[in-house]
C-alpha cells in the first residue's frame, strides 16, 4: 500500500457527511392535536350578518332611551354595540382581543390619536354648520341632539359621561374593531375602512350630522387600520365625544340668546382651516410613531386550534355571553317597570336614539 494515499479512515473524515434523508410525516399520537392550521378568514357575509343583528337590536335600544336617556344610552351602547361584537367573535371560534384590536397600545401613538381626535372635532363641527345651512330648519330642529342634555343636573352629566366614556370603546370595538376588520379581511383594506365608516355614519340617524360623521368614522378607522390596535380609534372618539360633551352642557347652562348665537362664516372657516392643518400634523406624526401593522391574517387565533372553522356557530358561545344577554333583557324589563310604575320619568321629546352624540348640535 502506497503510504502517501489517504486510507478509508482519513478519506472519510475530508468528506461532510451526507444529508439526512426526509422521511415522511409521522401523524401525532392518538389523544394530541396536531400543528394548528393556519385560521381562515371569517365567512363572506359576516359583516353583513352583524350589521343585520345591531338594526335588530336597534328597536331595544331606542325603546331604553326613550325610557331613560342617561340608563338607556349606556344600555344601548353596551347590548347593541358591545356584547354583538364579542358574540360573533367567540362564536366564529376566533379569540377575542387580538381579532377586535384590544392588545395592549403604545402610549406616545395612544396620545397622538386622542390629539386627532380634538382636532378632527374642529374640522368636522365647520363641515356640520356649513352643512346645516342648506338644511331645512325643520329638519335642524328635528335632529337636534343638544336636547338630550335638556334634563336634570345629575342625569345631564351621567349622559355626558356615558357619552364621553362608554360610547366610544363600545363603538369603536363594534365597527372598527369587528365591521372594519372582517369585510378587510374579504375585501381588502379600503372596503373595510369603508364599510366601517358609512355604517357608523348611518347608523346615528342624523341628516344634520352625516357629514361630520363621515369625516369621524374614515378617521377613527385610519387610525385603527394604520395601527393595527382598536384603542387608538377609542382615545380619538373619546376625545371627541367628550369636547361634544363639554360644548353640549355649556350651552345647555347658557342663556337662550347666548346659547342661540351662531358662529359667523369667517369664525368657521378659520376653525376648519386651524383643524384641518393640526390634524394633518397629527396625523403625519402617529403615522411615522407607528410602526407598520401587522398583515391582517394575524388577527385570526382560533380560541379552538382542532376546530379549523371560524363559522359562525350559535353553540360555540360561552354561557357568559348568554348570561350577559339575559342581563341585558332583564335590566330593560326592569327599566321599563321603574317608569311606568312612576319611579322615573319620560324624557322630553329628544333626538332620535341611536349611538352617542359626536358633535354638538347647532
Amino acid at each position: 500500500m502506497d503510504p502517501t494515499r489517504p486510507g478509508p479512515s482519513q478519506g472519510d473524515a475530508a468528506l461532510p457527511p451526507p444529508p439526512p434523508l426526509p422521511s415522511p410525516a409521522s401523524p401525532p399520537p392518538a389523544g394530541e392535536p396536531g400543528p394548528a392550521a393556519p385560521a381562515a378568514a371569517p365567512f363572506r357575509k359576516s359583516g353583513l350578518a352583524f350589521f343585520a343583528v345591531v338594526l335588530l337590536l336597534y328597536g331595544p335600544g331606542i325603546l331604553a332611551q326613550q325610557l331613560h336617556p342617561a340608563a338607556g344610552l349606556a344600555w344601548s351602547e353596551v347590548f347593541v354595540f358591545l356584547l354583538p361584537a364579542f358574540a360573533a367573535a367567540l362564536g366564529s371560534n376566533l379569540r377575542p382581543v387580538p381579532y377586535l384590536g384590544l392588545a395592549r397600545p403604545a402610549g406616545v401613538p395612544l396620545a397622538l390619536a386622542a390629539l386627532a381626535g380634538a382636532a378632527g372635532f374642529l374640522v368636522a363641527n365647520a363641515l356640520m354648520f356649513a352643512w346645516v345651512e342648506v338644511l331645512p330648519p325643520r329638519i335642524t330642529e328635528l335632529f337636534d341632539v343638544g336636547r338630550l342634555f335638556d334634563t336634570p343636573g345629575p342625569e345631564r352629566y351621567a349622559i355626558a359621561a356615558a357619552a364621553a366614556l362608554l360610547a366610544p370603546v363600545c363603538e369603536e370595538v363594534a365597527f372598527r374593531g369587528y365591521l372594519q376588520r372582517t369585510v378587510a379581511l374579504r375585501r381588502g383594506p379600503a372596503a373595510g375602512l369603508a364599510a366601517g365608516t358609512i355604517f357608523f355614519a348611518l347608523l346615528h340617524l342624523d341628516p344634520v350630522r352625516l357629514p361630520a360623521l363621515l369625516l369621524q368614522g374614515l378617521l377613527f378607522g385610519w387610525l385603527a387600520l394604520r395601527s393595527g390596535n382598536t384603542w387608538n380609534a377609542v382615545a380619538a372618539h373619546a376625545m371627541n365625544n367628550a369636547l361634544a360633551a363639554g360644548a353640549a352642557l355649556a350651552g345647555a347652562g347658557a342663556g337662550a340668546e347666548e346659547a342661540a348665537a351662531s358662529p359667523s362664516a369667517g369664525q368657521m372657516a378659520a376653525t376648519l382651516v386651524a383643524g384641518g392643518v393640526a390634524l394633518t400634523l397629527l396625523l403625519r406624526a402617529f403615522r411615522n410613531a407607528t410602526p407598520p401593522p401587522p398583515p391582517a391574517a394575524a388577527a385570526l387565533q382560533r380560541r379552538d386550534p382542532v376546530q379549523p372553522s371560524v363559522r359562525f356557530r350559535l353553540a360555540r358561545l360561552p354561557q357568559g355571553v348568554w348570561a350577559t344577554a339575559s342581563l341585558g333583557m332583564t335590566l330593560l324589563a326592569a327599566l321599563a317597570l321603574v317608569v311606568a310604575l312612576g319611579g322615573g320619568r319620560h324624557p322630553p321629546p329628544a333626538a332620535p336614539p341611536g349611538p352617542a352624540p359626536t358633535v354638538p348640535a347647532p
